[in-house]
C-alpha cells in the first residue's frame, strides 16, 4: 500500500472525524438549550439501549471483510452483506422486545415507543452497500468521509429545525413526547441517507443475497468471539450510565453531557485505529511483514495524540462547559474531569486492541472484555458506596485497567510490548495536568475566562508537539525531553507462539 494513500487516508480520517464531532458537539449544545435535562437523559437511555442491541448483534462483519484474504471475493462480500441485513432485522426485533420491560424498570412510559422507533435505524442500516467495506479495506477514505459528514449535517439540521417548530408551538414543554419523537426520527433519517449514499460508491456490483458455506463459516468463526466481546463491552462500558439513569434521569442528562465530551479523544483514536491502523496492520500481516516493524511507530503516534487530546480535555474542558452550557448543566464540568481518568486508560488500549484484531485474535478481545465485566460489580458499585458518583467513575477506570492488562499480555506474546511507553507518557500527562491545576486561576486572571480554553489548548499543543518530536527523533543525543521518554521506547520481545 502506497505511502501517499496512507497519508491521504490519515488526513481524511482526521478531518472527517473532526468535522462530525464539531457538528455533533454543536448539535448537543443546541439540544441542551432546547430540552430539559430529564428529556436529554431519556434520549441518552434510548441511545444506550440501541447501541447495546447493535453490539449484541455484532459479528464483526466489517472487520472480517477488511482483514480476510477473501475480502475482495464477490461471494464472500455478498454473504457478509446478507449476514448484515439479517443482523439489522434482529436488532429491530430486539428493540421491540425490550421496550416494555425497560419502560417499567426506569418508570418512563415514553421508552415503550421510543426504543422501537429509534431501533428502525439499525434495521435500515443493515442494507448499506458492501462497497463501504471495500473502500475501508483499501484505505480510500475520501468518499466515505464526505458521505458521513453530509448525512450527519443534513439529518440533524432537520432535527433542530423541527425541534424549534415544536418549541414555538408548545413553549411550556407540553410537546415533550413530540420532541423525543423528532430526535429519534433524526437517527432513522440519518440511517436512510447513509444507506442511500453508500450505493453511489463506485465501481462495485450491486449486492445480492447469498449464502456461501465457506464464507459463512469464516464469518461466524471470526464473529463468535466478536459477539462475546461486544456483549461484554456494552455492559462494562455503559454500566455507569445505566446506573445513573436508574438514580435519576435528570442527573443522567447532565452526566451525559460530560460523557459526550469525554468520549471525543478516544473517538478520534478509535477512528484512526479502525480506518487506518487496522487495515494497515492487516495488510502488513498479509504481506508477511514482522509486527515489530509496524506496531511501534503507529502506537507511538497514537499515544502522543491521545496525550494531547485527553490532557487538553481535562484541563480546558470544564471552562468550555461553563461557557457553552446553561446553569442546568453546570455539574457536567465536575464530571468531565473525573471521566478523563477512564478515558485515558481507554485511549491507551485503542492501538493494542486494533493490532490484536488485525492478527485475528478475536478470542483475546473477548477475554479482555469479559475480565473487565467481571470487575464491574466490585469496582463500580463498590466505588459508588464509598464515594458516590466520583467513586463510581474511578471504578470505571479500575475495570478498564484490567482490560488493558489482558491486551498488553496478548501483545507481548505476539512479539511487541507497549507498557513501558504507556507508563512513561501517563506520568508525564499527570504532571502536566497537575501543573495546569496549580496555574489555572492565575492563567484565567491573565487571559480572561473566554480566552482560557484557547490559550491553554495552544500551550498544551506546543508542549506535546515538543515531546513527540523528542520521542520520535532518531538521533541519540540526550536532549532533556528525549531523556524523559527514551527509556519508554517499545522494544520487541521474543514471541512465544500464536494467539494467547
Amino acid at each position: 500500500m502506497s505511502g501517499r494513500r496512507v497519508l491521504s487516508g490519515t488526513a481524511w480520517t482526521v478531518a472527517g472525524y473532526a468535522a462530525v464531532q464539531v457538528f455533533r458537539f454543536g448539535f448537543n449544545i443546541a439540544l441542551a438549550q432546547m430540552v430539559a435535562p430529564q428529556a436529554l437523559g431519556t434520549m441518552a437511555l434510548v441511545g444506550l439501549f440501541i447501541q447495546g442491541l447493535a453490539m449484541f448483534s455484532d459479528l464483526g462483519v466489517r472487520q472480517c471483510v477488511v482483514q480476510h484474504e477473501r475480502g475482495d471475493d464477490p461471494a464472500f462480500l455478498n454473504t457478509a452483506w446478507t449476514v448484515q441485513v439479517l443482523l439489522g432485522a434482529v436488532l429491530w426485533g430486539g428493540a421491540v422486545a425490550i421496550a416494555g420491560p425497560l419502560a417499567a424498570f426506569y418508570a418512563e412510559p415514553a421508552l415503550l415507543w421510543l426504543i422501537p422507533l429509534a431501533g428502525l435505524s439499525g434495521f435500515v442500516g443493515g442494507f448499506a452497500s458492501p462497497a463501504v467495506w471495500t473502500y475501508t479495506r483499501e484505505v480510500r477514505r475520501g468518499p466515505l468521509v464526505r458521505r458521513e459528514v453530509g448525512v450527519y449535517v443534513a439529518a440533524y439540521t432537520a432535527v433542530l429545525v423541527a425541534l424549534s417548530a415544536v418549541r414555538a408551538r408548545w413553549p411550556g414543554g407540553e410537546g415533550r413526547d413530540l420532541e423525543l419523537a423528532v430526535i429519534a426520527l433524526g437517527a432513522v433519517a440519518a440511517a436512510l441517507g447513509d444507506v442511500a449514499l453508500s450505493y453511489t460508491l463506485r465501481p462495485l456490483a450491486r449486492p445480492r443475497f447469498a449464502w456461501d458455506p465457506a464464507a459463512r463459516r469464516e464469518l461466524l468463526q471470526f464473529g463468535s468471539w466478536v459477539f462475546v466481546s461486544s456483549t461484554c463491552t456494552f455492559f462494562a462500558a455503559q454500566a455507569d450510565r445505566l446506573a445513573v439513569g436508574k438514580l435519576s434521569l435528570e442527573t443522567l442528562g447532565v452526566y451525559h453531557i460530560a460523557v459526550v465530551i469525554a468520549a471525543l479523544p478516544a473517538g478520534v483514536l478509535a477512528a484512526l485505529g479502525a480506518q487506518l491502523m487496522f487495515p494497515l496492520v492487516s495488510g502488513a500481516m498479509r504481506d508477511g511483514e514482522p509486527l515489530g516493524s509496524v506496531f511501534p511507530r503507529a502506537h507511538r503516534a497514537m499515544v502522543a495524540a491521545a496525550a494531547l487530546l485527553i490532557t487538553g480535555m481535562a484541563c480546558v474542558g470544564p471552562a468550555a462547559v461553563r461557557l457553552l452550557y446553561n446553569d442546568r448543566y453546570a455539574d457536567a464540568a465536575t464530571y468531565l474531569r473525573l471521566l478523563a481518568v477512564p478515558a485515558w486508560v481507554t485511549a491507551l488500549l485503542v492501538p493494542g486492541e486494533w493490532t490484536v484484531l488485525a492478527l485475528g485474535h478475536t478470542r483475546t478481545l473477548a477475554l479482555a472484555q469479559a475480565a473487565r465485566l467481571a470487575c464491574v460489580p466490585v469496582f463500580l458499585f463498590g466505588g459508588f458506596e464509598l464515594a458516590g458518583l466520583p467513586g463510581l467513575v474511578l471504578g470505571v477506570a479500575a475495570a478498564e485497567a484490567v482490560r488493558y492488562a489482558v491486551v498488553a499480555a496478548a501483545l507481548r506474546r505476539s512479539g511487541v510490548t507497549a507498557v513501558p511507553e504507556d507508563a512513561g507518557v501517563t506520568l508525564l500527562a499527570a504532571a502536566l495536568f497537575g501543573l495546569y491545576l496549580l496555574s489555572e486561576r492565575a492563567l484565567e486572571g491573565a487571559v480572561g475566562r473566554v480566552a482560557l480554553p484557547l490559550t491553554a489548548g495552544v500551550v498544551l499543543t506546543v508542549v506535546w508537539a515538543a515531546v513527540y518530536a523528542a520521542w520520535a527523533a532518531p538521533a541519540p543525543a540526550p536532549r532533556p525531553l528525549r531523556w524523559l521518554v527514551r527509556r519508554a521506547r517499545p522494544a520487541a520481545v521474543p514471541a512465544e507462539g500464536g494467539e494467547p
